[in-house]
């Protein structure tokens, strides 16, 4: 018997270690993985701040814009659907490697009142963590035990994919997006005005869940050093506020929000309340009702550019000979992808 339980043993210990070492070929070569890969792991470059959140922060924050005018060196780590309980443990993830003055956070998914994310947003961020007691706590506190497995070894996961896989998922380069340093932003022109904003002193409250991690940013601020700024992106909160799993007024969270950060003295700009102050047109500046466009991507990050300019010391590295020709040459880049999709200027 006890030879029968060691041959177990050790066939799910082998089992497990091929699923471990082949997960990364079933994992989907998005460009979510490729940015994550870059700037979790692969890059040297300074990161004098990092961009943390949801979608709505991944379209509309470029780092190349902050370089171009100002010098400041960043990076965009947001991904599509990210839930805030996964912000926390990526910025852990960023913080092993990179020593930014200033980490800034999109509380948009604060709003959301479910325990657990989409499993397909979840993996947008999780999957492309390397092994560590980081994804363990992770795996654990963001997603459902029943879950657990599949996020510990994805290709059980993606299993479905053995019959489609090509020869990028073997040969995977995510160092030919790294030029874009996690931004992306759509090229759409919503076309709509905004329905859904209405000053209001009203005040709700923020999910018991998600407000825990609000806390929990504040906190590792002050463990790590880092100055922390959060952040609210333009959004028309209609379809949120009609959402089942999301807070019915997302304005009025907003507001609780805006209370919570004078009582941690941590700043908070709420860009859906200045978007007269950045000079955005909602119709022409958003790509759809809670993502801005390129055109607005780029009025709002010359506007968090200056902001940054003015209220923290950043150096400015375009002195710096080296780093300068590199990211002079992912500017160009992006610029020429800028002109080649029509979205220059």
């Amino acid at each position: 018997m006890k030879k029968l339980i060691g041959k177990g043993i050790l066939f799910l210990t082998v089992l497990t270690l091929i699923l471990s070492s082949i997960s990364s070929v079933f994992i989907y070569k998005i460009d979510h993985r490729g940015k994550l890969l870059e700037g979790l792991y692969h890059s040297d470059d300074p990161y004098d701040v990092v961009f943390m959140g949801s979608s709505h922060m991944n379209g509309g924050i470029d780092p190349n814009v902050l370089w171009k005018q100002y010098g400041i060196t960043s990076f965009n780590y947001a991904t599509g659907g990210q839930p805030i309980d996964v912000t926390y443990y990526l910025l852990q993830e960023v913080l092993k490697k990179h020593t930014p003055s200033v980490v800034v956070v999109d509380l948009y998914y604060l709003g959301m009142t479910t325990p657990y994310g989409a499993t397909g947003f979840v993996s947008n961020a999780v999957d492309n963590m390397r092994f560590s007691k980081n994804k363990l706590e992770a795996i654990q506190n963001c997603t459902p035990p029943e879950e657990w497995i599949n996020f510990l070894l994805p290709a059980l996961k993606y299993h479905f994919r053995w019959s489609s896989l090509t020869a990028e998922d073997f040969t995977y380069d995510s160092s030919s997006i790294y030029y874009l340093k996690g931004f992306d932003a759509g090229t759409q022109r919503y076309g709509k005005a905004d329905t859904s904003y209405a000053a209001t002193d009203k005040k709700a409250d923020i999910p018991a869940k998600t407000l825990s991690y609000f806390y929990k940013f504040v906190e590792l601020s002050k463990e790590r050093g880092f100055q922390l700024v959060f952040v609210n992106m333009p959004c028309d909160y209609t379809e949120s506020n009609q959402s089942d799993g999301w807070v019915n007024d997302c304005e009025a969270m907003f507001n609780t929000v805006a209370d919570l950060c004078q009582q941690e003295n941590v700043p908070f700009l709420d860009l859906d309340d200045r978007m007269d102050e950045i000079g955005l047109d909602f119709a022409q500046d958003m790509n759809n009702a809670g993502h801005l466009n390129v055109w607005g991507a780029y009025k709002t990050s010359s506007y968090f550019g200056n902001y940054l300019n003015r209220n923290y010391t950043l150096p400015d590295r375009r002195s710096n000979t080296e780093l300068a020709k590199r990211w002079n040459e992912d500017y160009s880049h992006s610029l020429a992808a800028s002109v080649e999709n029509g979205t220059a200027g």
